[in-house]
């Protein structure tokens, strides 16, 4: 047994000597065969481990009004790691120095003396070492799959409100968020790789008010009275009970070839009604001197002229936000 085990030492030494390109036909230098050695060890890049990332992967689950509770449809979502490796490769590299070196020599003179003269050479110095060289890159790791799923309890929307939530997977933790809701909610989490999100409705939460809740009718002007009349509807008048409209106009009269001009603004107020009328001439408006067109007047005398409305809104109370929404113009009025 002993014998086995010498033999296997004895391989072992030779394998490595042999590595370490040793001589022994010139004798062993002990020392320079353990510096050998360790380069032939520096030479063997190893991985380094560095910072993972994991990719996300997205679901939105959107949800209208209802009266009862709400189960979405179950979505699927992935996600995958990346581990970034490096290696740390030495490059054996040199380079070349000149060192200049000069000496005195004594040549002729004049009048058959001699003078010191100074004569340089540049002599080429080699310099080598190991450089270090990182290269990094990224491998795939591991990888998650889950499920999620949304089950909305008992809660009341205005007919126009939307609420909408996204899900995410970002390795192996699964997160929600909230994109529009119309109420604080508190989330109670079921399961682990099948993940049901169940949202508990709490306080109401005012909403964006709806862009189509109030729409234009009809817009007329009288000449006798110089008066012109601006009619408007709203659809949302009952759920609206107890807040305010205020509608905004901007007059402008258009000019062919040319921008509109500008005449001047006015805003009404108005409690919630299924619809409103707006009366008001052009002395009623207030002027912007600087954004006022003066070569638009209304009292020219050269024919006919057209004019329109720019108009918006916003709903003050508190049903919704009091977002403004602008609705954009109006079919034009004849003026004459």
């Amino acid at each position: 047994m002993k014998k086995i085990i010498c033999a296997i030492a004895v391989s072992a030494f030779f394998a490595a000597a042999a590595g370490a390109q040793v001589n022994f036909d010139q004798g062993v230098n002990t020392h320079q065969f353990v510096s050998q050695l360790g380069q032939t060890y520096q030479s063997i890049p190893m991985p380094t481990y560095g910072t993972s990332r994991y990719t996300r992967d997205c679901a939105r689950f959107p949800f209208g009004p209802g009266a009862t509770e709400i189960l979405s449809d179950k979505v699927w979502l992935r996600s995958l790691e990346y581990i970034t490796e490096c290696r740390t490769e030495y490059v054996y590299q040199c380079h070349t120095t000149y060192v200049q070196e000069c000496h005195t020599v004594m040549q002729p003179g004049p009048n058959g003396t001699t003078v010191p003269v100074q004569q340089c050479t540049s002599k080429p110095v080699q310099t080598c070492y190991n450089r270090p060289v990182q290269t990094c890159y990224e491998r795939p790791g591991m990888s998650w799959s889950q499920s999620a799923q949304i089950k909305m309890e008992a809660r009341k929307l205005l007919a126009w409100e939307r609420e909408s939530f996204d899900v995410c997977l970002e390795g192996p933790r699964m997160d929600i968020g909230v994109n529009e809701a119309a109420y604080k909610y508190s989330v109670n989490t079921q399961g682990n790789y099948d993940t049901l999100f169940v949202m508990v409705p709490g306080r109401k939460i005012p909403m964006k008010a709806d862009e189509d809740g109030l729409s234009f009718t009809a817009l007329t002007y009288d000449s006798a009275t110089k008066t012109y009349k601006f009619e408007v509807s709203d659809r949302w008048a009952a759920e609206y009970a107890g807040d305010k409209v205020v509608i905004d106009i901007d007059l402008y009269k258009d000019n062919p070839g040319w921008f509109s001009g500008y005449r001047g603004s006015k805003e009404f107020t108005f409690a919630a009604a299924v619809g409103y009328t707006m009366s008001f001439t052009a002395k009623d408006l207030s002027t912007d001197k600087e954004a006022m067109d003066n070569s638009a007047d209304e009292e020219d005398s050269r024919g006919a002229k057209k004019y329109h409305l720019r108009w918006g809104f916003k709903r003050v109370g508190s049903v919704s936000k009091d977002n403004h929404v602008k609705k954009g113009k109006t079919p034009t009025v004849e003026v004459k």
